[in-house]
């Protein structure tokens, strides 16, 4: 996920995102990718380490892995969605497949966007200041 452009925002401070892969090196490179704009970070490693994660870090955004062993990333957003908190976060979908009933299953399922991996270095930061964008808009 490392990028050689400076082009990289750091003025995202105040951001929380939350990452929820069961790849802990996949989970980790995005949450270093996107510290290193200023957000603050953190990363669960299946969907009920992410919920719990989810629960006590109150993320603006969260990068949700498709498949997880224990829970697919549909009932995690699903659960995120209709939990007592009704997270307002803006949830982005990451998976590996791109069949259009993946996509439509994650839109129907509460997902915000839809992105397969990897995710491109721009991709990643254009959803990152969207979502620091909507943070403001809010406060």
């Amino acid at each position: 996920m490392a990028t050689s452009d400076s082009s990289v925002p750091s003025n995202l401070s105040g951001l929380r995102v939350l990452v929820v892969d069961d790849n802990v090196d996949v989970a980790e490179a995005l949450c270093a990718f996107v510290a290193s704009m200023g957000c603050a970070t953190a990363a669960a490693f299946n969907g009920a380490q992410g919920l719990a994660a989810a629960a006590a870090f109150d993320p603006h955004l969260a990068l949700i892995d498709l498949e997880m062993p224990d829970m697919s990333g549909c009932e995690v957003v699903r659960r995120l969605r209709a939990g007592p908190a009704q997270s307002s976060a803006r949830l982005i979908c990451l998976t590996g497949h791109d069949h259009p009933e993946d996509r439509r299953n994650c839109i129907e399922a509460g997902f915000d966007d839809f992105f397969t991996k990897p995710m491109l270095p721009e991709s990643l930061m254009d959803a990152v200041a969207a979502a620091h964008a909507e943070q403001r808009a809010r406060v």
